[in-house]
């Protein structure tokens, strides 16, 4: 699955003018002001919102296009920011500057502050944390707000997360996923759009900020394999 192949030269040409596409594409959705409009999914909103007041961190996974120029966590004003997502759950002391990873808390903070209540996203700053009442609820049955899926059998739309784990895994259902998600879940980003054979996607704690991370698609709009970022699950937002 991660072995390489060497290509012939045209190949590489190829592929370079199409990485070089993509990156232009990536360019354009976020407009000419740079940050783009901000989507109309409430999730998504909020997580562009944080992207852009933490100054717009791009990173694209299989291409050209990253640019760096986000707050880093241990300055204003994001460092206040963080212990205001750890808020959510009575640690406000935590902020950027102390050393605690954040990606979970930023994904509840968002979620949250988009209505969503604690019964149908229990906040917690650990991704496994809120995962994995996610998938014990939608095992007992019942009407759920939120639906895990696993990364092949369900393509991302605004407002949804994508997880990524500690390796590639075989397909897997709710009860496998439910087994592996304290040992392998390791990060998840917030949906802003899927478009164009891309994911557009943001989370806390990359690069030491908040960053738009840039993931390419399959045909029919699943994830794509991508390297750096074994995929774990996708969770599907249903309201």
């Amino acid at each position: 699955m991660n072995n390489q192949t060497i290509r012939p030269p045209v190949a590489v040409v190829i592929r370079t003018l199409l990485m070089a596409l993509a990156a232009a594409l990536v360019l354009s959705a976020c407009g000419s002001s740079r940050y783009g409009s901000p989507p109309s999914d409430p999730v998504a909103s909020v997580a562009w919102h944080e992207w852009r007041g933490a100054g717009g961190e791009l990173l694209v996974y299989g291409g050209p296009g990253s640019h760096n120029g986000g707050v880093r966590e241990t300055s204003e004003p994001l460092a206040s920011r963080i212990g205001d997502y750890w808020g959510l759950v009575g640690r406000s002391e935590w902020n950027g500057r102390s050393d605690k990873p954040w990606s979970g808390i930023f994904v509840s903070w968002v979620v949250h502050q988009a209505g969503v209540s604690s019964h149908d996203f229990p906040p917690s700053g650990r991704h496994a944390g809120f995962l994995r009442p996610l998938l014990e609820g939608q095992l007992n049955g019942g009407p759920r707000r939120f639906v895990v899926h696993d990364w092949r059998d369900y393509a991302p739309k605004p407002g949804d997360l994508i997880c990524a784990g500690t390796r590639w895994a075989p397909r897997r259902d709710a009860a496998s996923l439910r087994a592996a998600v304290d040992r392998e879940v390791t990060h998840c980003d917030v949906v802003i759009d899927a478009r164009g054979g891309q994911v557009r996607a943001i989370g806390g704690n990359v690069r030491d900020t908040v960053t738009m991370s840039v993931y390419p698609l399959n045909g029919g709009g699943t994830l794509a394999e991508v390297r750096g970022r074994p995929w774990f699950a996708v969770v599907e937002k249903r309201t």
